[in-house]
């Protein structure tokens, strides 16, 4: 039975929020390595050049950010954001070896020098502290308590509540405001936009004669279509694919079907599933969809074009790039 997306989606986000132990440092790796985004920070703490003061308007409101910070502590999503921008964070809160926050291969020396304050959203706030941060930035699902309140009595806190894949790109520009380096989200932006572009222009024709779809599951006799406006939606849509019917629908970014429903994706000539990037591997429940027979029968399972993603939560600029990179791999072999 189809049942609306947003359940599940606070799943997805829960699944980096509320992870139980500490591996940040675990890497990307089976992707095409990333190589259009920014590399990440030199130093530890490396931050703003800002000639003053500024106001950026977040989900706790309207904070003032001072000039030149230089000591952040980042929260869930916020890490990547930042290292995305050339910024290392003093402080990060710490996730499990299944649900790590996504980082670029480039991005794994600096991620090692970062500092625990945390699991999940169980932050230590005597951590925090500790670390004397001029900012905290905080992206997470809206689901969950964060702890805003404690820790903007330690330094200015920018608190961006996630509830669509969207959020989390408006929310890395307006990071990138806050600590002086909307230059390199320009140019981050700007390598984006120029690579869908070549992707469109140069696959045109395949783009065109291909259908495309995304499919997961995290068991439980369901599975999830991720639409035109979920994390790799919304990339594929940028570079011109054409999507097949259950993915076609971008009112809702995900939805969740029985998996005696797995019939919506008959018309799809390419099946993307997720691939985490700390292992390289497609996570079990999503491999046990094989098991059934409706999948056996796909299209797009009889033509091998049931096809691993790194970065299926692409949630920011440096990881869309990426995206786009293996989607250029796939429409070279088509």
């Amino acid at each position: 039975m189809r049942t609306t997306a947003l359940p599940r989606t606070r799943r997805r986000l829960a699944a980096v929020s509320l992870s139980a132990a500490a591996v940040l440092t675990l890497a990307a790796c089976g992707s095409d390595g990333g190589k259009d985004a920014a590399p990440a920070g030199d130093t530890a703490g490396s931050g703003s050049a800002a000639a003053g003061p500024v106001v950026v308007e977040a989900t706790n409101g309207k904070v003032t950010v001072p000039a030149g910070v230089k000591r952040i502590v980042s929260i869930s999503y916020a890490t990547g954001a930042l290292l995305d921008l050339g910024v290392q964070p003093v402080g990060t809160s710490t996730l499990d070896e299944n649900n790590p926050v996504e980082l670029l291969p480039a991005q794994k020396e600096a991620a090692a020098k970062i500092e625990p304050i945390g699991s999940g959203i169980e932050i230590n706030i005597e951590k925090v502290a500790s670390l004397k941060p001029d900012l905290i930035v905080v992206e997470g699902a809206t689901a969950f308590d964060w702890g805003v309140k404690k820790l903007e009595g330690i330094a200015p806190t920018l608190y961006f509540g996630i509830e669509t894949p969207v959020d989390l790109l408006n929310a890395q520009e307006k990071i990138a405001t806050a600590v002086g380096k909307d230059a390199e989200f320009a140019k981050l932006k700007a390598d984006y936009d120029a690579k869908a572009a070549q992707i469109k222009a140069t696959y045109a024709g395949r783009l065109n004669s291909v259908k495309w779809t995304i499919a997961s599951s995290y068991g439980g006799g369901e599975f999830l279509v991720d639409t035109s406006t979920s994390w790799v939606g919304r990339v594929l849509k940028d570079a011109g694919a054409t999507f097949s019917q259950a993915s076609a629908d971008g009112k809702e970014h995900e939805v969740t079907y029985s998996t005696e429903k797995l019939d919506v994706l008959a018309d799809a000539d390419i099946v993307l599933v997720p691939r985490m990037a700390a292992t390289g591997e497609v996570p079990q429940d999503t491999k046990d969809l094989d098991k059934q027979p409706a999948w056996q029968n796909l299209k797009a399972v009889k033509a091998g074009k049931v096809l691993p993603v790194t970065y299926a939560t692409s949630d920011r600029y440096g990881t869309s790039i990426d995206v786009l990179n293996q989607i250029e791999t796939i429409l070279k072999g088509l």
